[in-house]
C-alpha cells in the first residue's frame, strides 16, 4: 500500500479496509501479505503484521 508510512493505525485499517473489504482483521492480514514479498524484515510487512496481531489478539476470546 502506498503511503503506509504516514498512516495512523486507524486510517491504516480504515485504508485495508477500503481495499480489501469489510473485515478489519482480514483486511489488514491481506496487506501484510502483499507487503511480504519474501522478507519478513521489511518495515511495511512489520507495520502491518503488528498491525494485525493487535486487532487477532483483540478479537480472541476465550482458550482457543
Amino acid at each position: 500500500m502506498t503511503y503506509w508510512q504516514d498512516l495512523t493505525e486507524e486510517d491504516a485499517i480504515e485504508a485495508a479496509i477500503a481495499e480489501h473489504g469489510k473485515d478489519p482483521t482480514a483486511s489488514v492480514a491481506y496487506c501484510a501479505l502483499g507487503a511480504y514479498e519474501g522478507n519478513s524484515d521489511g518495515e511495511e510487512y512489520r507495520f502491518w503484521f503488528g498491525l494485525f496481531l493487535k486487532l487477532a489478539k483483540r478479537e480472541h476470546v476465550g482458550w482457543a
